[in-house]
């Protein structure tokens, strides 16, 4: 392999392929060898713009040995299908969030990239923000001991025509679900990451505002290993946007705020309180606070993440964030939208034939139980 990764961006036209394109071309780990999207004139202009191979079809794609990897930029409902022609053709591969539709989506890229001997990344670019490394760093010294409580709320405001303008969002068969499996997820692979996985899900969907199939509006409650609790809420009708996570600790607290972190330490532990503490006037005890505001801000968070995935390949080493990091947040929004649905406790893993057996439902009627 030469010092650079080569690779091919499957998707480039769209939006997020651009981004891409704009990262890589920071990096000296890595380099664009080629391009590849459906819209083919659009596809051949850009090739020309950035002076790089312009492949017709993903075979051309993989047939091409100055290809060492892939990075998938197209919706997530194709991502399984080029995972396994990728794999197969020993290319690594780096897919976009989310990895699929469904956990057996994802199960399948993971088992595809396994057999095919080659590295599967997802890019969930909001971990390389200094931010959520450092909030990582202080729950992982214990700055707040052991976590009892998580509550995270990710608040955005999308138009109707942001559904309209393309065919597969807002709809069952194409999306495969709605503000959860997309905007969503990056709240929820931050909290999973942040605090880890639940036991078990009680979620509630609705339609708020918009004209869609699937779900704009979604609450849980979530149970974790040794009696933590937690909730989320995410949806895209609501007003000013929110990236809001409180982590409850038996040392204090740490919210995340919109990217400001605050962390409260409080002097004793809160175990100990409620056992020894006789103050009769129900003082809470003493809590210092500090403020994590001052961070070098990063351009595009996609510059390091592609870097880390490009220097995996290069060293030899899994990425940051591998396939099985990956889909812990599918597990989580199928879990959500399979209780949501069935109006019921999920426990987690959740079991794969159940949630494919909603989806073809939901895929079949085009609209949520009870619309």
């Amino acid at each position: 392999m030469a010092e650079k990764v080569g690779l091919a961006i499957i998707g480039s036209t769209g939006i997020i392929g651009r981004v891409h394109i704009d990262a890589i071309a920071q990096l000296d780990s890595c380099r664009v060898v080629g391009i590849n999207a459906r819209r083919q004139e659009l596809l051949r202009q850009q090739a020309l713009e950035q002076q790089v191979a312009m492949y017709a079809t993903l075979e051309e794609v993989l047939e091409d040995q100055e290809v060492d990897a892939i990075v998938i930029a197209t919706p997530h409902p194709s991502h399984l299908e080029i995972t396994q022609k990728a794999a197969a053709a020993g290319k690594h591969i780096l897919a976009e969030k989310p990895m699929g539709v469904t956990p057996s989506d994802a199960d399948g890229m993971i088992s595809a990239a396994k057999s095919g001997g080659v590295k599967l990344g997802v890019l969930f670019n909001n971990r390389f923000r200094p931010e959520a490394i450092k909030a990582k760093q202080l729950i992982e010294e214990g700055a707040i001991g052991a976590i009892n409580r998580v509550s995270m709320s990710s608040v955005m405001l999308r138009s109707q025509d942001y559904y309209d303008r393309l065919e597969w969002r807002g709809r069952w068969d194409e999306e495969g679900g709605g503000v959860l499996i997309n905007q969503g997820i990056h709240s929820i692979d931050m909290m999973q990451w942040l605090t880890g996985m639940p036991t078990s899900v009680f979620g509630h969907l609705s339609i708020h505002r918009h004209k869609v199939e699937v779900e704009d509006y979604a609450t849980a409650v979530m149970q974790y290993e040794g009696g933590g609790h937690g909730t989320f809420h995410c949806t895209t009708a609501q007003a000013p946007n929110q990236q809001r996570i409180e982590i409850w600790g038996e040392k204090g607290a740490l919210i995340l705020d919109n990217w400001v972190i605050t962390l409260h330490s409080i002097g004793t532990s809160v175990t100990d309180f409620i056992e020894n503490n006789k103050d009769v006037a129900f003082n809470s005890p003493d809590v210092q606070t500090e403020v994590f505001g001052d961070f070098e801000q990063v351009p595009s968070t996609h510059v390091p993440a592609i870097d880390d995935f490009a220097r995996a390949i290069l060293e030899d080493r899994e990425p940051a964030i591998t396939g099985k990091d990956g889909l812990r947040s599918q597990e989580l929004v199928a879990a959500l939208t399979l209780s949501g649905c069935r109006e019921k406790l999920v426990s987690l893993p959740i079991d794969r034939a159940e949630y494919d057996t909603l989806m073809d439902e939901l895929r079949s009627t085009r609209r949520m139980p009870g619309r």
